[in-house]
Formats: C-alpha cells, sequence, structure tokens
C-alpha cells in the first residue's frame, strides 16, 4: 500500500478511535464513517489515498476482515441458548435465506431486464448478506431480547457461505467459457457447505482445545492465547480456502467450535486483540471503498439500479423474514425488527470483488455497482433508524418476545 495512504488510514483510526465511543452512543455503523472519510481523501476529494493496480490486495484485505468478524461473532455466541431457541434460528436460514435468494432473483429480472437469469441470480446473490455486527451496538444493547440479537448474529454468520455456494453455482452457469460442465454446481454447493463445516469444526474445536490446554498449564500468556485465537480463525478460512470449499463458512463454524469448547473447559478465551483486528480491516476496507467505489458508482447509476437496491434491501428481505417466521412465537414487532435489520457490508463487498475477478460475466460492472449502491443505502438507512428500533422495545416488549 502506498505509504501516504496508509499514513492516512492511521490518521483516519485515531481520529475515530478518540470519539468512538459517541458514535457508539448513537448507533451509527462506524463503515459509514470511514465510507464518508474516504470520499473526503479520495481521488474525488483531496486525493490523499491512492489504490495500487488490480484489486487483488484490496480483497485479500476485505477477505480478511470478513474472516474475522465471522469467526468472532460465532465464538461470542452461547451455543447451549441458539440450539435451545433455535427454531427461529433455523427458520431464518432454511427459509429465509433461501426465499431471500429467490425474491431477489425475481426482482432482479423485473427491474434489470437486461440481466441474463443467471447474472439475475449472481445479483441476488451479491446484495443478500447480512452484517449485523456493522451496528456494534445494536448486539450489545439489551434493549433488545437476546433471542432476537442471537437470531439475528447467526442469521448474518451463515448468510455469506449461502450466498457465496449460489453465487459460484451461477457463475458458472452464467459463463460457458469457465465451466463446461455446469452441472458440477450442485457438488459445488455441497462441497462449499458441508465440507466448510466440517472443516471449520475440527480446526476450531482443535485449537480452543490446543489454547486451553496451554493456558492451563500456565505456558501462555494472556496476550499470546489472544493471538493464537486470531490465528486459529485465519486457519479456517485457509483451509476452507484450500480445498475449494467456502473459508468464511469454515471461519464462523469454527468460531463456534471455538465458543463450545471455551464454555465447557470453563476457559476465558478472550477475542478482544481479534475483535479490535477485525474492526481495523474492515474500517480500512470501508475507507477505500469510499474513496473508489461510492462516488463512481452514484455518478453512473439509473434509476433501475437505484430502485432494484431499495426493494432488494428493504423490502425483499423484510417479506422473506416474516415468511419465516410465521407460527413463531415471537411477537410482531420482534419479527419486523429482525427483517428491517439486515444490514449489508463487507460480505456484499467480498462476493462483488469475486465477480470482478472472473472477468467474463458480461454484466459484471452492473453487478458491482448495484452492490455499491446497496451498501451506502443500508449504511445510511439502517444507521439512522436503529435508535428508534431499538427505543421501542421496552419492558414489554423483552418479556413478550
Amino acid at each position: 500500500m502506498h505509504t501516504a495512504t496508509s499514513f492516512v488510514l492511521t490518521l483516519m483510526v485515531l481520529g475515530y478511535a478518540v470519539v468512538s465511543g459517541l458514535v457508539n452512543r448513537w448507533y451509527v455503523a462506524p463503515a459509514l464513517i470511514f465510507v464518508g472519510l474516504g470520499m473526503l481523501f479520495g481521488p474525488f476529494g483531496f486525493d490523499l489515498l491512492a489504490a495500487g493496480p488490480g484489486t487483488d490486495g484490496y480483497t485479500l484485505l476485505a477477505q480478511l476482515a470478513l474472516t474475522v468478524i465471522l469467526f468472532n461473532q460465532a465464538a461470542k455466541l452461547d451455543p447451549a441458548k441458539v440450539l435451545r431457541r433455535g427454531h427461529v434460528t433455523f427458520r431464518l436460514l432454511v427459509i429465509g435465506i433461501p426465499l431471500t435468494l429467490v425474491l431477489g432473483t425475481l426482482t432482479a429480472a423485473v427491474l434489470l431486464p437486461v440481466l441474463p437469469w443467471w447474472e439475475a441470480v449472481c445479483l441476488a446473490a451479491i446484495v443478500a448478506p447480512t452484517e449485523v455486527a456493522l451496528i456494534d451496538a445494536l448486539l450489545e444493547d439489551s434493549r433488545v431480547p437476546e433471542r432476537v440479537r442471537n437470531a439475528l448474529s447467526v442469521e448474518s454468520g451463515f448468510y455469506d457461505g449461502f450466498a457465496l455456494a449460489v453465487l459460484l453455482a451461477a457463475l458458472a452457469l452464467a459463463s460457458a467459457h469457465t465451466d463446461q460442465h455446469p452441472g458440477g454446481w450442485a457438488w459445488s454447493v455441497v462441497r462449499t457447505e458441508l465440507v466448510s463445516l466440517v472443516i471449520g469444526a475440527a480446526v476450531g474445536l482443535l485449537g480452543a482445545a490446543l489454547i486451553a490446554w496451554s493456558r492451563r498449564r500456565d505456558w501462555m500468556s494472556e496476550t499470546w492465547a489472544q493471538l493464537a485465537t486470531l490465528a486459529v480463525a485465519l486457519i479456517c478460512f485457509e483451509f476452507g480456502e484450500r480445498v475449494h470449499a467456502s473459508g468464511f463458512v469454515a471461519a464462523f463454524t469454527g468460531g463456534l467450535a471455538f465458543a463450545i469448547v471455551a464454555r465447557r473447559t470453563n476457559s476465558q478465551l478472550s477475542t478482544q486483540v481479534s475483535d479490535a483486528t477485525a474492526q481495523l480491516l474492515e474500517l480500512m476496507v470501508f475507507a477505500m471503498f469510499g474513496a473508489f467505489a461510492v462516488i463512481d458508482a452514484w455518478q453512473h447509476i439509473s434509476w433501475r439500479v437505484v430502485l432494484f437496491c431499495v426493494v432488494a434491501v428493504f423490502g425483499v428481505r423484510m417479506v422473506a423474514v416474516l415468511v419465516a417466521l410465521i407460527r413463531t412465537n415471537l411477537t410482531g414487532y420482534s419479527r419486523v425488527f429482525i427483517g428491517w435489520f439486515g444490514p449489508r457490508g463487507i460480505g456484499t463487498v467480498v462476493l462483488g470483488l469475486l465477480v470482478i475477478e472472473r472477468g467474463d460475466i458480461e454484466h459484471a460492472d452492473l453487478l458491482t455497482q448495484a452492490g455499491v449502491i446497496a451498501v451506502t443505502l443500508s449504511l445510511v438507512v439502517h444507521s439512522v433508524t436503529a435508535p428508534l428500533g431499538i427505543r421501542r422495545y421496552g419492558a414489554r416488549t423483552r418479556t413478550a418476545a
């Protein structure tokens, strides 16, 4: 990365750190602030940020950020509570996610008729993944029922794997140049999900057990235990990618396995260092996103793309979630809350980068442009509405949910 760019990004981090507590009380997504700073200091502003040739470096940065985010998100869950209250989560995963992808594809086909069907599937997959961790205060606020927070967190973690599997299958069928046997997509889906689950569980269990064992013997300091936790997250991703599965699904599953070991061994396996690393990487990703993607995308946008993004982000998800949660014992407000708060973030960025790297999709520019619009709309609208949505939760709502 260019020296001046590194310096400016470092100053951004320091400046944000000074006011981070205040921002957290406002429920503003930190990513939104860094997108704005990126726009200010990027080539459309003061031109103090520079990008190297190609997107390889940026893609790697985004992948690392998403990996650590997913691992940490899962490591903070209580698996026993997730299983005990898993009916809602199960319906979101099994009904909500597929329905979102189907409705998103139909929306793309209607509003963007220039897209072939399989490119419409690609677009639906790109804009579908949620990242509720974008608004940390939402997951930390006790006014939101724990059951709702857990459901949002688990759904967000698995969304990237589902969307990635669908995207890869659609890419295979959309391009005869890169896949002479498109029927193999079914095995790709199975491998992406199941193999990733096995790898993540194995690495997470082994890594957590090893760290806990070393800590019990006082062979490892707290600082090194936290660094080792970060290493486990990255190893999950690397193993998943090496067998051509999903490193992201492996990372999230590894985090769940890590949490199970930590609770069963009563080990204090902290994720403080990996939390800080994840946030640092993510904010740098969004600063560069704001500098080089946002203004360019909005300058050349059509009303059809904007309408698609609005419907996909705020309408399609709401319908899919409400259908998925039929016959559950959640209150009506809790169902609407889950349906509304599905912020789009780094998962959409990573999937959009995968389309760019594919290079032979006819409307790749339109797909990535829609991804940029979806993320920026989501960051703004979900940040603005988060305080109101959380305040609506009173004592009666918490008890009923």
